[in-house]
């Protein structure tokens, strides 16, 4: 096991380096401890229980609000843990947290296998899952913490426990979806797989953001007839070119058995029925339906989060359709500070994302109509006052009209309230006692600013 000290040559690097965005909080651990092996987190975990100090967990470090830099007790490093093993015949994989998506992505890829694996390739698979998992193909295949079929957690008293619907089946309920407030150290996942789509095909358009409203009418109105495994984006953004400064993007990806079958789940997009408004034309890009690797989705995600830039975030459920969600925007993002900054909505399985989650099936039960991200991205440290303002106007106007948040990239420490407001209603006492109850003595850090 590797323990670095607080003053070692390697130390800030190990807590800096960790994460991706640049704008780090100001806390500090005392120890980070890097286990190499399941046994090693357990001997961590222990350890640390028995000095009386507290934990941080980090996988992969993809946490904009870098829930595992904490102020004091000890950061647990998961990045080693990083084994992947395919069961082809019973269609599971058994990964370890530090797994990168990427690295999962070609592996399943490779075997012809298919797991809703995260839309950035770099993130490790233990936060993302904890979170909830809003993965490839999600409203198809639902949230990747639903693919979970048994977990390994070394606990608060030290012990190693199996986590599944019939083993520990609070654990495991907690464990999908509660993020960094879950009291354990996962140490291996067991997934369940499916086979590759034999057609994966993405199709994208842009045009320019004041026919925003144009544009989400007809997304609204031709997503009634998309299959679930049509994934819907839209984007708005800054844009390079200085004759539309800003742009809409939009992306449909399908997950097909074949090219006929991807060109009619596609055919709304394209001719919707005389009832629904058809795709605007004179768009100032468009590319075809083309083809794309299971283990290439994440790139075009990838290229839009810079590591070393500096980061903000927040996030919106709401249950009005995309048209009526998004009207905000277009005001708000021209006063955006940097034109890096965007806000990506969609609507999982095409309208009917309410439904997409049995409520208490798990921790993860927040789930509504249309979901909006916001994505701030700058550079400078100059520049933070502005780009915080930005974002707090942003979150301002869309609140009146919010149903919840996703926790995973919500703003937590500067919006506390984002906490209780990711949970279902009826979930939020039995997060809390659970929490509670496998964690008496509060070892672990639990969420960045606030116990529900």
């Amino acid at each position: 096991m590797i323990e670095l000290l607080r003053g070692d040559p390697e130390f800030e690097r190990a807590v800096v380096e960790g994460s991706f965005n640049a704008l780090l909080p100001a806390e500090r651990p005392e120890i980070v401890v890097r286990p190499r092996s399941e046994t090693e987190a357990v001997a961590a975990v222990r350890a640390v229980a028995a000095a009386g100090q507290r934990i941080a967990v980090r996988s992969g470090g993809h946490s904009w609000v870098a829930a595992s830099v904490r102020d004091g007790g000890v950061l647990i490093d998961l990045g080693a843990l990083d084994g992947i093993g395919l069961d082809t015949e019973r269609m599971t994989a058994t990964v370890g947290p530090g797994v990168r998506g990427a690295r999962l992505s070609a592996a399943l890829e490779e075997a012809g296998l298919a797991f809703p694996v995260g839309h950035c390739g770099d993130p490790g698979v233990g936060g993302f899952l904890l979170g909830g998992g809003l993965g490839v193909n999600w409203g198809h295949w639902r949230p990747a913490c639903f693919s979970i079929e048994r977990m390994r957690v070394v606990t608060a008293d030290g012990e190693l426990r199996t986590a599944s619907p019939t083993e520990n089946p609070d654990l495991f309920w907690l464990a999908r979806g509660s993020g960094p407030g879950f009291p354990g150290v996962v140490t291996e996942f067991e997934l369940a797989l499916r086979p590759l789509p034999p057609c994966i095909r993405v199709e994208t358009l842009s045009y320019p953001l004041d026919r925003l409203g144009e544009v989400t009418r007809w997304l609204t109105d031709a997503s009634q007839d998309l299959p679930t495994n049509v994934e819907l984006s839209l984007v708005t953004a800054g844009s390079p070119d200085p004759a539309h400064p800003f742009v809409v993007g939009v992306a449909a990806t399908v997950f097909a058995g074949s090219v006929a079958e991807a060109d009619a789940a596609l055919a709304p997009l394209h001719g919707a029925p005389a009832a629904h408004r058809g795709r605007p034309a004179d768009p100032l890009a468009h590319t075809a339906p083309a083809d794309v690797a299971f283990s290439a989705l994440h790139e075009a995600v990838d290229a839009t989060y810079p590591r070393g830039a500096r980061y903000l975030a927040d996030t919106f459920w709401t249950d009005l359709d995309l048209h009526d969600a998004t009207a905000p925007l277009a005001a708000l993002l021209e006063r955006a500070p940097s034109k890096r900054s965007y806000v990506l909505a969609g609507m999982p399985a095409n309208g009917a994302g309410a439904g997409l989650v049995t409520p208490g099936e798990a921790a993860y039960g927040m789930h509504d109509r249309t979901l909006l991200i916001v994505y701030t991205i700058w550079e400078d440290a100059a520049d933070d006052a502005a780009n915080r303002a930005w974002l707090d106007e942003v979150a301002d106007a869309l609140l009146p009209t919010a149903t919840g948040h996703f926790l995973s990239e919500a703003d937590l420490r500067h919006r506390p309230d984002r906490v209780p407001g990711s949970f279902a209603p009826a979930d939020r006492a039995r997060v809390e006692h659970l929490r509670g109850h496998y964690d008496p003595d509060h070892l672990f850090h639990g969420f960045p600013a606030l116990v529900l």
